[in-house]
């Protein structure tokens, strides 16, 4: 009866350390889930609030130019920035609708905007809550005016770049009364 009864009680310790195990694995995994989200909401501010900050200095350093290589949480693939009064005569932002319908959309909305407002300063831009945005899609993010040019200083309506490796390098060029961004020499 006693190696009966050693076998029932290695059995229901065998079950317990299973049963615990399994507790530890489902809350490491879950703490740990929870820490790697938290690190790339940290790393998604401080890219909002660096990109913030470089826009809305340079703005008014008349013809300065930076090269500034910001970094992204890994799972962001795209950023797109809209001059939101871009008249597009040329319907060039239909390529814009094709790469991001988000940004699309709230482009469309400031040139209704416009339409109804044309003598106002900055109605598009000053209409929506963005004009910086990301794939897949995040937060809002709203820079100071921006105005949007390609490598050969064209003015166009947007700019859509790849991330590659978590980072995208920009050229910023302060205008007085704005920034223009455009690819970075090696983008381009």
């Amino acid at each position: 009866m006693d190696k009966k009864g050693m076998g029932i009680g290695q059995v229901f310790m065998f079950i317990t350390v299973i049963l615990t195990f399994g507790v530890i694995m489902i809350f490491g995994y879950k703490a740990i889930s929870d820490f790697l989200e938290s690190g790339e909401q940290v790393s998604f501010v401080q890219f909002k609030n660096s990109l913030e900050g470089d826009v809305k200095r340079i703005y008014t350093e008349f013809n300065s130019v930076r090269e500034v290589t910001y970094r992204l949480p890994g799972k962001y693939t795209q950023i797109c920035f809209v001059d939101m009064d871009y008249p597009d005569a040329a319907g060039k932002m239909d390529e814009l609708c094709l790469l991001d319908v988000v940004a699309c959309s709230v482009w469309e909305d400031a040139l209704e905007e416009r339409q109804s407002n044309p003598s106002g300063l900055n109605p598009g831009y000053l209409s929506v809550d963005s004009n910086v945005f990301l794939q897949p899609d995040a937060l809002k993010i709203k820079v100071h005016t921006i105005k949007i040019a390609d490598a050969q200083g064209n003015e166009q309506g947007f700019y859509c770049a790849p991330i590659t490796r978590g980072s995208v390098t920009l050229r910023l060029e302060g205008k007085g009364s704005y920034t223009l961004i455009s690819p970075a020499p090696e983008q381009s």
